[in-house]
């Protein structure tokens, strides 16, 4: 059949990959495009012959990539028209809000709690030097969705009896950290972050409904007592395509704290001193 045949040179970017089919592929290059705004709202797009000739892909899968688009409400095909991006993905603006300051909340921003479970361990991995983690801790997992497509998958762990005095169900209302510091205060506290960026896994591809090996990026966080208790620990995983991160730092402290922008190394059991 014409429709399966191909043209051109494979991109890259559509090489096979275990797991995820080529126009699933395609739609993730295509939406990626209208997001950035390659591909603007109300631009007409290639003919899905034209299209396939130059990603050197068969028609019947830039037709299925296009149907799947439509599914999603981000393009519109009109007969003797053409197709044209009748959408765009979520905007980012409150995404940023929602991952760099905890006690955001915007409006389209929810939580779908997937397990709460009591007498768990915080993962060694985790901790930090001199981090203590005595106790009982409760983990629990959830997603962040926005304008219910999830962008956030979390696994945090709090001390029981800090849990224990927060207001039921808050963890389908707010993000658990705010809701800690709300209830704890941050006097004599401490924040610990880091971020890496790592491909996704099977599970973490078919919660945050993303393509197999997708960039995203891990960012665990502690925070912790005057003494060095961990009251809370969690790490999450957050889409590549929606992750951005943004702070404000006073120019003083690039000088007086320098471990804000730079990791501050040292040798295991070496306590940093007052």
């Amino acid at each position: 059949m014409a429709d399966d045949q191909t043209t051109g040179i494979e991109r890259p970017e559509l090489l096979a990959a275990r797991g995820v089919t080529q126009y699933q592929r395609l739609a993730s290059l295509l939406r990626h495009r209208i997001a950035k705004g390659e591909y603007p709202l109300g631009m007409l797009l290639p003919p899905i012959t034209h299209l396939a000739a130059d990603l050197g892909v068969a028609v019947v899968t830039v037709r299925q990539a296009y149907e799947l688009l439509s599914q999603e409400g981000l393009i519109r095909s009109q007969r003797g028209v053409g197709t044209h991006v009748a959408a765009v993905p979520a905007a980012t603006g409150d995404i940023e809000l929602a991952i760099n300051d905890p006690f955001a909340a915007p409006e389209a921003l929810g939580f779908e709690v997937l397990e709460v479970r009591r007498d768990a361990r915080v993962p060694q991995a985790l901790l930090g030097p001199g981090d203590q983690s005595s106790g009982d801790y409760v983990c629990v997992r959830k997603l962040h969705t926005y304008s219910s497509e999830p962008f956030c998958y979390a696994e945090i762990y709090v001390l029981a009896q800090v849990f224990d005095s927060l207001p039921k169900d808050i963890a389908k209302k707010r993000k658990l950290l705010a809701a800690v510091l709300d209830e704890q205060g941050s006097r004599n506290k401490r924040v610990r972050q880091r971020t890496t960026v790592m491909p996704a896994d099977f599970p973490l591809c078919d919660m945050l409904k993303i393509p197999f090996a997708s960039p995203v990026a891990k960012m665990s966080r502690r925070l912790l007592d005057g003494k060095g208790t961990v009251l809370y620990a969690g790490v999450t995983w957050y889409r590549g395509d929606r992750y951005v991160s943004e702070i404000d730092i006073p120019a003083s402290a690039l000088k007086t704290v320098p471990a804000i922008t730079e990791p501050q190394w040292r040798k295991a059991g070496e306590r940093k001193q007052s």
